[in-house]
C-alpha cells in the first residue's frame, strides 16, 4: 500500500495558520504589540477598556469611544441568579479555571445556530463576554474562600470591579492601575499560542461563542501554558530566599529540571512582557514577603541568563507576574483565571477576525504510523 507522507512539523512550530491584524509578537526583536503599538507604551496608565476598544476597532480610542466600551462592559456583567449559582457550585467542586470553564460554557443559548456572517453580533457577545468572564471569576474566588455573593458595582472599570470581588476588599487606586496593566498585558498573543489557536479552531466549527471561550480556558489552564505563573510563584516559596537560590538553581539546570517561566517558543530574547511587569513591581511590592519572592526571582533570572541565555532561553512573562499577582492579594490559584478573564478580549477579536476570514473549517493532516490494512479474524478463530 502506498501513501504520500508529508513532512512532520511537531507541534506545528512555524506554520502559519492564519492571517492576523490583532498582535504581532516579534519574537528576535523582543517585541509585542497590539494593533502596531507597543506592549510598552498600552500599559503606562492604558485602561483595561481602552485596549479593548484598541483591539476590536483596530485604532486608539478617543475619550467617547472608550466610555461607550465602559458602559457596554459594565451593562454586560449582568448574570442570571442560576448562572450565579452555578458557578458559586462548581467553584467548591475544582480548580478555578476548570470552574470558569463550566462556568463560561454554561453562558451559552439554548440554541445552536450561530449566524456566521453577523459580524456585528459576533462583536457585541465578544465585548459581553469580557463583562461576564471578568464577573465570573470573582464570583468563583468570593465562593472559594467562602465568602457572601457580592457582585459589580455601578461605575465600577472592569479592574476595580474583579479587583474588589477577588480579594475582598476596596482596592487603592495605585492596585487598580496595576490591575489594568496586568490585563493590558495579557489581553493578547498573537493568532500562534495555544489557546488563541484552540479559539480559531473552535470558530471554525461554527460553534457559538461562548463554547469557543470555554475551549480556549481549557488550553490555558494547562500548566506549559497559562498556569506557569502559578508554579513559579510556588517555586519561589519552596526555595525561599535569593541564598537558597543560589544553590538550587543551578542543580536544577544541572539535572535538566524544567523552571516555569523560563524559556518561550517565541522569544528568543527577554520576554518584553517581563520588562513591564518588573516596572509594576517596582511600583507594587511593598511588603516583605513579595519582596523576598521577587528577590528569587530576580537571582533565578540572574543564573538563567548566564547559564542558558545564550541558547536563547530567558526568563518569559510568568517568572515575574506571581509577584505582582501576589502583591495585589490575588490567591495563587487566581492568577491563571486572571490571565484568562484578560485574554478574553484578545479570543474574542480573534473570533470576529476568523469569522470574517471567510472561517474555513481547520482541518490539518496527519502521518500514519499504523499498520497496513490487514484482513479482520472473527472472535472464534483469535
Amino acid at each position: 500500500m502506498t501513501l504520500d507522507t508529508p513532512t512532520l512539523i511537531p507541534g506545528l512550530e512555524g506554520v502559519p495558520a492564519a492571517e492576523s491584524s490583532i498582535s504581532l509578537v516579534d519574537g528576535e526583536g523582543g517585541k509585542l504589540y497590539y494593533r502596531g503599538y507597543s506592549i510598552e507604551d498600552l500599559t503606562e496608565g492604558t485602561t483595561f477598556e481602552e485596549v479593548v476598544a484598541l483591539l476590536y476597532d483596530g485604532e486608539l480610542p478617543n475619550q467617547s469611544r472608550v466610555n461607550d466600551v465602559r458602559q457596554q462592559l459594565e451593562a454586560a456583567r449582568a448574570l442570571t441568579d442560576d448562572q450565579i449559582s452555578l458557578a458559586r457550585q462548581v467553584a467548591t467542586m475544582s480548580h478555578p479555571m476548570f470552574a470558569l470553564q463550566s462556568a463560561v460554557a454554561a453562558l451559552g443559548p439554548k440554541t445552536n445556530d450561530f449566524p456566521q456572517d453577523d459580524f456585528a453580533g459576533a462583536t457585541k457577545r465578544g465585548i459581553d463576554l469580557i463583562a461576564k468572564v471578568g464577573h465570573l471569576v470573582g464570583i468563583i474566588a468570593q465562593a472559594t474562600a467562602g465568602r457572601p455573593y457580592d457582585g459589580p458595582r455601578p461605575g465600577e472599570s472592569h479592574a476595580t470591579m474583579m479587583l474588589r470581588m477577588i480579594t475582598g476588599a476596596e482596592p487603592s487606586d495605585l492596585h487598580i492601575r496595576t490591575m489594568d496593566a496586568l490585563l493590558n498585558l495579557q489581553a493578547d498573543h498573537s493568532a500562534g499560542n495555544a489557546s488563541t489557536f484552540t479559539t480559531r479552531v473552535v470558530t471554525s466549527t461554527k460553534a457559538e461563542p461562548e463554547a469557543v471561550i470555554s475551549a480556549a480556558i481549557g488550553a490555558l489552564s494547562g500548566p506549559a501554558h497559562g498556569g506557569a505563573n502559578e508554579q513559579s510563584l510556588r517555586l519561589f516559596d519552596q526555595i525561599g530566599s535569593s541564598e537558597n537560590a543560589e544553590a538550587e538553581v543551578p542543580r536544577m539546570l544541572d539535572q535538566k529540571v524544567k523552571i516555569p517561566g523560563v524559556g518561550h517558543r517565541v522569544y528568543h530574547v527577554k520576554d518584553p512582557r517581563s520588562i513591564v511587569i518588573q516596572r509594576l513591581a517596582s511600583q507594587v511590592l511593598e511588603r516583605q514577603r513579595e519582596r523576598q519572592l521577587y528577590e528569587v526571582a530576580l537571582t533565578v533570572e540572574r543564573i538563567v541568563k548566564e547559564r542558558i541565555g545564550s541558547r536563547g532561553l530567558w526568563p518569559n512573562v510568568d517568572l515575574f507576574s506571581g509577584c505582582v499577582f501576589s502583591a495585589l492579594d490575588i490567591p495563587i490559584d487566581f492568577f491563571t483565571p486572571c490571565f484568562a478573564a484578560s485574554r478574553t478580549a484578545g479570543w474574542t477579536a480573534h473570533i470576529v477576525e476568523q469569522l470574517r476570514s471567510g472561517n474555513r473549517i481547520f482541518r490539518p493532516d496527519q502521518i500514519w504510523t499504523g499498520p497496513d490494512p490487514r484482513p479482520f479474524v472473527p472472535l472464534a478463530a483469535r
